[in-house]
């Protein structure tokens, strides 16, 4: 038996890291997870107290600054292997030569971690597993990429126990859960590209519990914590239709709880719409991204019309949908004007709670090579040179982006207020950074209050624990 520790710094339940950890104790092994926010000074304490046979991290672009800030501090006292998995290390595996990490897994992680316990348990070498890239004494071994699983029933019900010790988790009213894994598109922004060329050839592009599985799922949750509310975390929950009209009416019978879920517009109908609302759908979310088609189209290549989202919006508000816009601002060629039509779109579907963001375009991603050969980003432009968070500032070098990236600020106000989006063009001619971001801290928390339902004292509690992310 290993002992295993996952260890992270964002304090929210992230369903890979639960799905390996029930994959791993199913196989015989010891896992357990702290949370840096929540652990506080005896955070690095209580590592030591676990005696780990591993140590794991599970990191996103921007949150593995730290995690390799925690691996550093480690190894001062402590030579286990640390492993970091997650949507960093997949993309940019690289993160081995940092002097702190032993191995990384990229892509899925199930079958490659228990073979790492496995071997570790019986003291046999690990350097030839799958998914993994291992450095020993200095050497890196690269290995190729497993096939997946395209059977997601063949994996045990997701480990919560994980993270539902901590109470503010436990009992937080909305839980994720995830019932399908991939997506066929191919936005300028997004993993999904590299991921499906990664597994070309190895694992279908959209794999799908059965309606059965992930209702038992949810209904387990159900029986065991506070369940108020529902995220089905699929990057499309509406891609199936065959599906779908399975798992609706087996979800309304059976686990009747509101629930929230993305959609794609150009897969909305009218049969759909219905489905979720009869299973008690209350809030799809959906990308607009920008309220410029030329922008969409060309910079962002998602291939959605002005005449699809607003039919989508027009279907929801008939079926009292609530829903939750995905928008960016300071995309490479956009103008002040093409960014105000991104809030004018949102003010004219009348979106419950629009959200926006400045365009952090990662190294490796389509949008960010579309970027550097319009001269936006230096040849050298890598992941140190990216801002601190997706509403802090932009690093693309246009005239215009200072009036974009206030606009960000006040996006809110312009989409709830269309009235002021005359004024707001005007103000974002002027340097009034610290009101304006004030400005945006208040909306952001008070969207975050309504669209979650949990009143202003938790909201500022989330703010204030998620500061280093505004």
């Amino acid at each position: 038996m290993a002992r295993v520790l996952f260890l992270q710094t964002i304090q929210f339940e992230f369903v890979g890291v639960m799905s390996i950890s029930a994959y791993l104790k199913k196989a015989g092994h010891q896992v357990d997870l702290l949370l840096e926010s929540e652990e506080g000074e005896d955070f690095f304490a209580k590592i030591k107290d676990y005696k780990p046979d591993l140590i794991a991290f599970s990191a996103m672009t921007g949150d593995h600054v730290r995690c390799l800030e925690i691996a550093e501090r480690i190894k001062r006292f402590s030579d286990v292997p640390i492993v970091m998995g997650g949507a960093h290390a997949t993309f940019f595996p690289e993160t081995i030569e940092h002097p702190n990490i032993d191995i990384i897994c990229r892509g899925e992680g199930e079958e490659a971690i228990a073979e790492l316990c496995n071997r570790i348990d019986e003291g046999e070498d690990y350097s030839n597993v799958r998914n993994l890239w291992v450095k020993r004494n200095g050497a890196i071994t690269k290995n190729e990429i497993g096939p997946g699983e395209n059977d997601l029933d063949q994996y045990p019900i997701p480990d919560r126990e994980v993270y539902y010790k901590y109470p503010y988790l436990r009992n937080y009213p909305t839980k994720p859960f995830m019932t399908a894994r991939g997506c066929p598109y191919l936005c300028s922004f997004c993993f999904n590209r590299d991921f499906n060329r990664m597994y070309h050839g190895k694992v279908k592009m959209l794999r799908r519990h059965s309606p059965e599985r992930a209702v038992e799922e949810m209904l387990e949750v159900k029986s065991k914590y506070p369940l108020k509310r529902l995220f089905i975390n699929d990057d499309i929950f509406i891609l199936d239709k065959e599906w779908l009209s399975e798992f609706l009416p087996l979800y309304g019978r059976e686990v009747n709880i509101p629930f929230a879920c993305n959609v794609r517009v150009n897969l909305v109908d009218e049969d759909k719409v219905r489905m979720l609302k009869k299973a008690g759908c209350y809030m799809v979310m959906f990308g607009i991204e920008s309220g410029d088609a030329e922008l969409r189209r060309n910079i962002l290549k998602k291939n959605i019309t002005d005449r699809q989202i607003y039919h989508a919006a027009e279907l929801f508000r008939k079926y009292d949908i609530r829903m939750k816009t995905f928008n960016i601002l300071g995309l490479p060629d956009e103008t002040l004007e093409k960014g105000l039509k991104t809030v004018r779109i949102n003010a004219d579907i009348k979106v419950d709670y629009p959200w926006c963001s400045i365009l952090q375009p990662y190294p490796r991603t389509e949008l960010a090579e579309i970027a550097r050969s319009k001269g936006l980003l230096s040849e050298d432009f890598s992941l140190d040179d990216l801002e601190a968070s997706f509403f802090s500032g932009s690093v693309l070098r246009q005239p215009n982006i200072r009036q974009l990236t206030r606009l960000q600020k006040l996006f809110y106000i312009g989409v709830k207020m269309p009235w002021t989006i005359p004024l707001i063009a005007r103000l974002v001619k002027l340097p009034l950074d610290k009101l304006y971001f004030l400005l945006f801290a208040l909306t952001y928390t008070y969207r975050f209050m309504q669209e979650t339902d949990i009143g202003w004292w938790n909201a500022l509690r989330f703010a204030i624990r998620h500061r280093r992310n505004l």
